[in-house]
């Protein structure tokens, strides 16, 4: 098959899987009013996969390596800066073509290929190659994949041996002579309700008497035993919103619990190699905090966006003080895709397969992560209070009041006042609504915390180098 098209995709999703989203069950989440939002998303993929336009197909299509096969691109190892910088480029485009992250193979792949090189690290053959066997099942069928990665985890303050219950992470719970079989629950999990295959990693360290949680494997979402419990997201526009022709792409997350979930070991890529599980998990960090920074810096060039837009709807893009909050805005888009290219620039290599640079992709999470709620607060001020104040599009319909409002509101000359409520009404959605208050939490703690990408930099940054300089300048022996 090699690549699927769109309707392929979303019949692939009615296979019984067990989900369940505001207290009921799902029969069909391609036909779920709220899941059905996040199908749409995911199914943009295949849309572009499947693009007559050369450019867009050259981006997003590549040729399997030992088939010859038209692959997506996600499934192609990273091996070179350019393969990192077109996997970068992809992301940032599927965003800017379709509208909204169709988040199905990110990270999946991420997880994947952090799998592939902790196999290697760990000159395990077998891992190797089932890593490598799972990955041509994954490019035969293109599938669409979620990546597990967060456990419950319970007591934060205690390791997962001595919480009070062993289920708050992951587990194996019985080895046998075709699988084992585990028990727990990851949360968190971008697309799992609309994702083919789901792939699991350590969320951390493990140690000698936790090699148990020292886990990962891959397992089809529709397993018996795995039931997801979904965050209900963003559902189709309403008759309060102005109508845009662009649609609405967003995604629902899942806690999904593996209730002794069977596993065949072709499918296990670690178990019990505790040693092994901090190298799985900062290995999948460094791939997946290359992925957030590519993914954030569309969304943020439109936030921007709405910031200059209604700098000049308000006809204000001339004042001072103005001025200076649209440099800043500039300069935090600008730094984070500087990070990014030289995140793929300058990649570490584990033997054939290129890693982004960690001390970078980890700066640039940071900068995006520390500074988020800065960038917010200018486009919020810069807009004016109006994006939470503002009467909706059913008023303007009204034709008893439509008059007031096309009177009253409007701003520069440039601008009608139906285009001026329009720019409201998307600067509202980026910067002031309940789905933005959804990105600000995601943004401190998706992709890694920042107390996360704090200790990769530490860990990366020659600290002893600059002290050994500082030392010698002051005339002390190192």
């Amino acid at each position: 098959m090699a690549l699927k098209t769109p309707d392929q995709y979303r019949e692939s999703l009615r296979d019984g899987r067990r989900v369940y989203i505001l207290g009921e069950k799902v029969e069909d989440v391609t036909k779920h009013p709220i899941l059905r939002v996040s199908v749409e998303t995911v199914a943009q993929d295949f849309v572009l996969t499947e693009s007559k336009d050369p450019h867009i197909r050259d981006l997003f299509v590549a040729k399997d390596n030992e088939t010859g096969e038209p692959i997506s691109r996600f499934f192609k190892t990273p091996t070179t800066v350019e393969d990192l910088e077109k996997r970068s480029e992809m992301i940032a485009q599927s965003i800017r073509i379709t509208g909204g992250l169709p988040f199905g193979k990110d990270v999946g792949t991420d997880c994947l290929n952090a799998v592939m090189v902790v196999a290697d690290q760990m000159g395990n053959e077998e891992y190797k190659e089932r890593a490598r066997n799972y990955l041509r099942h994954i490019k035969k069928n293109d599938l669409a994949m979620c990546g597990a990665v967060t456990d419950a985890k319970g007591d934060r303050g205690k390791p997962p041996s001595r919480q009070k219950h062993p289920d708050y992470y992951l587990h194996v719970v019985d080895k046998q002579k075709d699988g084992i079989v585990v028990k727990g629950c990851k949360l968190h999990i971008t697309s799992a309700p609309v994702a083919n295959e789901i792939i699991v990693t350590p969320t951390r360290q493990m140690r000698e008497d936790e090699a148990d949680y020292a886990l990962s494997f891959a397992i089809p979402a529709n397993a018996k035993g795995i039931t997801m419990i979904c965050r209900p997201g963003r559902g189709e526009k309403t008759p309060y919103e102005f109508p845009s022709g662009a649609p609405v792409r967003a995604l629902s997350e899942a806690m999904i619990v593996f209730d002794n979930v069977f596993v065949p070991w072709e499918r296990v890529f670690m178990c019990g190699e505790w040693q092994f599980s901090m190298l799985l998990a900062y290995t999948f960090a460094s791939f997946h905090r290359f992925t957030a920074i590519s993914y954030k810096i569309p969304i943020v060039e439109l936030m921007a966006g709405c910031g200059i837009a209604m700098a000049e709807a308000n006809g204000l893009e001339k004042a001072g003080h103005i001025r200076g909050k649209l440099a800043e805005l500039a300069a935090y888009v600008e730094t984070l895709k500087a990070l990014t290219r030289a995140a793929a620039k300058d990649p570490i290599m584990y033997g054939e397969i290129a890693v982004p640079n960690p001390l970078i992709a980890n700066m640039a999470k940071l900068h995006f992560a520390r500074n988020y709620h800065s960038f917010i607060q200018l486009i919020q001020d810069i807009a004016g209070g109006i994006i939470t104040t503002v009467p909706t599009y059913k008023d303007w319909n009204n034709p008893d009041i439509h008059g007031y409002m096309d009177h009253y509101l409007g701003g520069s000359e440039k601008f009608t006042t139906e285009e001026r409520l329009r720019l409201i009404q998307q600067a509202h959605r980026m910067v002031a609504s309940a789905e933005h208050g959804h990105m600000e939490v995601t943004t401190v703690h998706a992709e890694g915390s920042m107390e996360a990408q704090k200790m990769m930099i530490l860990f990366e940054a020659p600290l002893a180098e600059y002290a050994k300089m500082a030392k010698r300048m002051a005339g002390i022996e190192a």
